[in-house]
């Protein structure tokens, strides 16, 4: 048989595990949403100060920036490998910037050229987006490939813009308020 304060001291520490109990739980709720619940859509101004391009002038030029692990790269994989090499095959030069590392690198840019973001775009938006330069070697557009978490040819802002640059004719889309699917670049 217990006593009355037995009981009551029995009630005060299954109550204060309790508590304890709880504020662990909502800790590692706020923890788990702060790090891995995000909303990815969100406005960005793309404001693409002009800096030489990765190769020599003399074809059109791009850049896809990429951040492995995004959860938004999955709607552009596809899209963006194909693009790539139905335009490589046209004579423009591709290159890569964003995750630096080759080992876990996302599919469609394993084998393109690394090209370190420069200093004038320490503020660059987000991955995934693109620039690109006209075969004079002049930044004609930065900014994401479309504004969702999908992209293809019906959809991209980029398309329409190499093929103008392949016709000879000049584009500037060098700064833009956006809202796309976008991750932050580490």
């Amino acid at each position: 048989m217990t006593t009355g304060k037995g009981t009551i001291w029995r009630a005060v520490l299954t109550a204060a595990l309790l508590v304890v109990w709880l504020a662990g739980l909502v800790w590692a709720f706020w923890w788990y949403e702060g790090r891995y619940v995000r909303a990815f859509d969100r406005p960005a101004l793309f404001d693409g100060v002009s800096v030489e391009p990765p190769f020599p002038a003399g074809q059109v030029q791009v850049v896809h920036v990429w951040q492995s692990g995004c959860p938004c790269n999955a709607g552009h994989e596809r899209y963006v490998a194909e693009m790539t090499e139905r335009f490589t095959a046209e004579g423009v030069k591709f290159a890569r910037a964003g995750s630096a590392s080759n080992e876990n690198m996302d599919s469609p840019f394993k084998e393109l050229p690394y090209w370190p973001i420069p200093s004038e775009w320490a503020d660059w938006p987000g991955a995934p987006s693109i620039a690109i330069w006209d075969a004079s070697g002049r930044l004609a557009y930065v900014g994401p490939y479309s504004d969702g978490m999908h992209c293809n040819s019906q959809s991209s802002f980029v398309e329409p813009v190499i093929r103008t640059l392949l016709s000879g004719r000049s584009v500037n889309i060098t700064s833009q308020d956006t809202v796309s699917c976008l991750c932050e670049l580490q």
